[in-house]
């Protein structure tokens, strides 16, 4: 129902601004001057009315899809996804990215494993766009060797979305494979590369454990770091900027990570 009316009360705001644009010409400078307005700028308006018309066709078309994601009907949702995406092959990444969040909705291990394959068969290019929220299941599994060699395939490719943090994922799994040299050399090219806050305290604090690091490179990539994260954020910035990161998946699989990563930051040598 709140869908319906947003979707009513949009279209009255619009028609009635486009109204008012149409119509203010004729009474601010008359009927000739308006005429010689309408004659050179009539392009501009049937600009608007497609770009209107546009936006209302794929809310109309998508009127199901939509109707259900207000009911909160994942179930129903969920057949209608895919149908649309396995059967039809109607592979637009909106469309995609609300089936792979209500199978975590859902807590649907096995259909995002399913979307994975069929994008890697049919759409490899928004494979690359989904890559995160589609390892879920390895995290979940506990799947060390197959999350590395998933993350692996996307590190150096071009056009890969989150393409950091997925090279941070990466390292991470190198860790759990006790594979600590590679992780090392990882993490170390991320530390000195040009990466949000949030994701370079992960990895000094991933970084911080090894011994055997050079006293140099210890300095500059940990101590160095810790110490300008220290004196630019508070904890309670730090910890806002953990909250404002534009993925839920990340939050779910980095949480309790990401805490103790800001505890470590924080606390008092």
């Amino acid at each position: 129902m709140k869908f319906k009316i947003i979707f009513i009360l949009f279209n009255i705001v619009v028609v009635f601004s486009f109204l008012i644009v149409t119509l203010m010409p004729l009474f601010m400078l008359g009927g000739d001057y308006s005429q010689e307005f309408f004659k050179e700028s009539w392009y501009l308006f049937l600009i608007f009315i497609l770009a209107i018309g546009s936006i209302d066709t794929y809310f109309v078309v998508n009127w199901k899809m939509f109707s259900l994601l207000e009911a909160e009907n994942w179930d129903d949702l969920i057949s209608y996804l895919e149908v649309k995406i396995y059967k039809s092959k109607n592979l637009f990444l909106p469309m995609v990215k609300i089936l792979a969040n209500t199978y975590l909705i859902k807590s649907n291990m096995p259909g995002i494993v399913k979307l994975r394959d069929f994008l890697r068969k049919e759409k490899p290019k928004l494979l690359k766009k989904m890559v995160i929220p589609l390892s879920v299941p390895l995290f979940i599994d506990g799947q060390p060797e197959k999350m590395e060699e998933f993350f692996s395939e996307f590190i150096n490719q071009k056009g890969v979305v989150k393409v950091d943090w997925i090279k941070f994922l990466y390292s991470f799994s190198l860790l759990l494979n006790n594979k600590k040299d590679e992780a090392y050399i990882s993490l170390i090219a991320l530390c000195n590369s040009n990466i949000s806050p949030i994701l370079k305290l992960l990895v000094i604090y991933s970084l911080n454990p090894f011994e055997g690091i050079a006293a140099d490179e210890k300095f500059v990539c940990v101590d160095q770091n810790k110490k300008k994260l220290r004196l630019k954020y508070t904890k309670e910035k730090m910890e806002q900027a953990l909250e404002s990161v534009n993925d839920n998946v990340l939050v779910l699989v980095l949480n309790k990570f990401s805490k103790e990563a800001i505890d470590w930051l924080y606390k008092e040598s």
